[in-house]
């Protein structure tokens, strides 16, 4: 990983991770990245897992006494729960590493990504509506209402923010990708109706982002598969999570990934309903 995108990734954190040492030397890292995430009864503080470290010398060691275990043990103990700096911890391991946090005790299960993908389609003119770029300044006024008719749309969902400062660093300010931020709008009165992120690759169009109201899905379908049409008609690819993955799969084929979205298993005696009620897609993760 690029040394920009590390302290991209970082950026403000008042607690990185864990690390573990040996005789001064680190031989495991448990990292997170704060999230707000906007629930129903109001603003959570959470963390994100995105980077788990071992030396190759650790890694075989899949006990309670190895090096993973006991630094995301920490990590879990000292920041997470009802009275800690986070609520509760989420992340997108791959199957593998899911099912090895469980066998530990400590990730439990909250669904996993779906993965939706459309054929490029060109928009009749006459139901096409405004599609545009948008710079920065523009981007607080839109993305800000957006985000507010977002949060009545979904409202027993927990999810994570996506207000104008969240989009400028995750999509505009990032070191080595490009992203295409695009707001879709009313054709005579350029009423912003929903928003989306796209990201280029060779062989298909990644849909990495959505702000906007339930409503107005099908309008956000309609804008990622007519930008693929322009683009050398390549195929749309969306990851949602399980909870939410139904109400964007119209004209879509859907398969389950191997990306799961596990929570931190401890401490479990505490009401949790964020647990299968969590709203992702791909941009939420670190990776895409």
């Amino acid at each position: 990983m690029p040394l920009s995108q590390w302290h991209w990734k970082y950026a403000g954190s008042p607690v990185r991770g864990i690390v573990l040492r040996r005789d001064e030397k680190a031989v495991a890292f448990f990292g997170g990245m704060p999230r707000s995430l906007q629930g129903p009864s109001g603003t959570v503080e959470a963390v994100q897992n995105g980077d788990v470290m071992v030396l190759p010398s650790e890694r075989g060691v899949f006990t309670r006494q190895g090096a993973l275990y006991r630094a995301a043990s920490a990590f879990f103990h000292e920041l997470v729960g009802p009275d800690k700096l986070y609520q509760f911890a989420f992340g997108f391991p791959n199957e593998r590493h899911f099912r090895l946090g469980i066998k530990l005790g400590l990730y439990e299960d909250s669904g996993r990504m779906v993965e939706l993908s459309w054929s490029a389609q060109a928009a009749p003119v006459r139901k096409l509506t405004v599609i545009s770029r948008f710079d920065s300044v523009e981007m607080t006024t839109v993305v800000s209402t957006l985000w507010r008719s977002m949060q009545r749309s979904w409202p027993k969902h927990f999810i994570p923010k996506r207000d104008p400062q969240r989009w400028t660093a995750r999509f505009a300010s990032h070191p080595v990708h490009r992203y295409e931020l695009l707001v879709v709008r009313r054709r005579f009165l350029r009423k912003p109706l929903c928003a989306i992120v796209l990201r280029e690759h060779a062989g298909h169009i990644d849909w990495l982002d959505f702000v906007g109201s339930a409503a107005s899905v099908g309008l956000a379908i309609t804008a990622a598969r007519h930008f693929a049409s322009e683009h050398q008609n390549k195929p749309v690819i969306a990851m949602f999570s399980q909870s939410i993955a139904a109400g964007f799969s119209q004209n879509a084929t859907s398969v389950l990934s191997d990306i799961c979205m596990p929570v931190n298993a401890r401490p479990s005696g505490e009401s949790r309903p964020y647990i299968n009620n969590l709203w992702c897609m791909g941009g939420d993760t670190d990776f895409l």
